[in-house]
């Protein structure tokens, strides 16, 4: 684990260190996300699709979607 800082301006701008830049991957004109929970913050590259990045997300909680939906469908009857 690394640890860098980065001094904040008078406009609220913060520059990358270049550790970070690199760990990240990011270039210029790049886009961050900001993951917000409490007072812990983590700074990930945004994916170029968010639907992409998303996709399998908790897939083991929904191991058979049709079975799911046929079931769901069936109580509705």
């Amino acid at each position: 684990m690394q640890t860098v800082t980065a001094q904040i301006s008078a406009k609220y701008q913060v520059v990358l260190p270049k550790a970070v830049r690199q760990a990240l991957g990011v270039q210029p004109q790049d886009e961050l996300l900001f993951v917000i929970e409490g007072d812990t913050v983590i700074v990930r590259p945004r994916p170029a699709s968010l639907t992409t990045a998303l996709r399998g997300l908790h897939a083991h909680l929904w191991p058979d979607p049709e079975a799911w939906l046929e079931t769901e469908r069936a109580s509705w009857e």
